[in-house]
């Protein structure tokens, strides 16, 4: 490789040390009991102490305060048959670790580890002596953000016909980063406790998060909390305007679920009040004229009482104005934002479909049926009556023998089923 090609490859490697890699330049600054420890530091636990993280711990240094790491104690485990042996040791970043070996020079190589690069390995031999030994050392840039309490790293040294495998454990975050307590009291029940520091929120700061941060960046405008395209409702009534001119909407609030804190915690009512052709319009199913998403149902009154698992309504009732024209209708939006729309009331007139099983059955109709049905039963009985057969004459033979006494009582024209007649055997024996 050419000089000056050597030279841009440091040059890179050096730059990306210096974006990627862990600020170690002064213990003092940092705040976290992990970026101390992956800059080989030493932490303190005291709440009350200004100094928290030293490179050379001092006597009178936070006495008894001080983040004790996972340590592996060293064990060899020799295997006389085969002269492998495997071995576990604990090194810490910025510190040294070695292993003494006489007469021959070791072979070393790393097998594998659980992180990508910066941990050194030296083989030299002592100063006057036949002597070797090999020293491991974690560079600052060992430890990642993601780190676990103990990360490994198997090499493998090679002595003449003898073979070991060392497990070095180096420490990459403190065990009391594990047990944080989240909005916890000492934090003003904001921020999250651990290794003696509290860690705020967006918003606040402070040694216990007491302040609210008033530095913004990136404000939208002078208007930041209402909506100069709607209303000059501050965050459209569902919300108040927090630090830096940012909405911070209600939680507690009928359909607060929907509350958008990007659009001035509008809800889900004001929403779909963009899509005004799509609630007049009669047609059901995927609406065209809409910027988003929105689905228009069939109206159906069981699914209102819908809720989720926090025990939240799932539609909400909403109230607006089309072309002179009041509407009503329920909205409600899934897990994948897409918006679901029932039209109850559209210009005073009920949704047909609200009606149970589906049948559309208003009253105007009813009283419309009646009153056809009484119509035409009236029709129908004049035409009977003025189809009926005409009257007999009185001069009709039927009548010519008909007698006064027949008037009172006695049909004339009356043949009885049986006639009468005398027994001549009825007494006689």
């Amino acid at each position: 490789m050419a000089p000056y090609s050597w030279f841009i490859m440091c040059a890179i490697l050096m730059t990306v040390k210096v974006v990627f890699g862990n600020d170690c330049s002064s213990l003092t600054k940092l705040m976290s009991c992990d970026d101390c420890i992956r800059c080989g530091g030493h932490w303190c636990n005291d709440k009350d102490i200004n100094t928290r993280c030293v490179a050379s711990p001092s006597d009178n240094w936070c006495p008894n305060r001080q983040e004790e790491l996972l340590v592996i104690g060293t064990r060899t485990d020799i295997k006389t048959m085969s002269k492998h042996s495997t071995r576990e040791t604990t090194v810490k970043v910025g510190s040294q670790s070695v292993i003494n070996y006489k007469n021959i020079e070791p072979k070393v190589k790393i097998v594998n580890t659980t992180q990508n690069n910066n941990f050194y390995i030296k083989t030299a031999k002592l100063s006057g002596k036949e002597n070797w030994y090999v020293q491991v050392s974690p560079g600052n840039e060992f430890c990642s953000a993601k780190s676990k309490t103990l990360e490994q790293v198997y090499v493998e040294i090679n002595v003449g016909d003898d073979k070991e495998v060392v497990e070095y454990h180096v420490p990459c975050a403190c065990p009391c980063s594990e047990r944080a307590e989240v909005f916890s009291k000492k934090c003003n029940n904001r921020g999250t406790y651990a290794c003696g520091v509290c860690s705020c929120p967006s918003g606040w700061s402070g040694k216990y998060c007491e302040n609210r941060e008033t530095k913004c960046e990136n404000i939208r405008g002078d208007l930041q909390c209402t909506n100069p395209a709607r209303d000059d409702v501050e965050c459209s009534g569902n919300g108040v305007c927090g630090p830096c001119e940012v909405c911070e909407c209600y939680t507690d609030r009928p359909g607060s679920k929907y509350f958008d804190p990007e659009n001035y915690c509008a809800d889900i009512c004001l929403t779909t009040s963009y899509c005004d052709e799509c609630l007049s319009n009669p047609a059901l199913g995927h609406c065209s004229d809409c910027h988003f998403p929105l689905i228009k149902m069939k109206y159906n009154e069981t699914l209102l009482a819908e809720k989720d698992s926090a025990d939240r309504r799932v539609w909400m009732t909403c109230n607006g104005t089309v072309d002179n024209c009041h509407v009503e209708y329920a909205a409600m939006k899934d897990e994948a934002g897409d918006v679901y729309v029932m039209v109850i009331k559209l210009c005073d007139h009920t949704n047909e479909a609200s009606v149970a099983g589906g049948v559309n059955v208003t009253i105007p109709v009813v009283l419309t049926v009646l009153l056809v049905a009484a119509a035409a039963a009236a029709t129908a009985g004049y035409l009977v009556w003025k189809s009926r057969p005409p009257p007999l004459p009185l001069a009709d033979t039927q009548y010519q023998n008909i007698g006064a006494e027949d008037c009172v009582g006695s049909n004339p024209l009356y043949i009885p089923p049986t006639s009468y007649y005398n027994n001549p055997t009825y007494g006689k024996n």
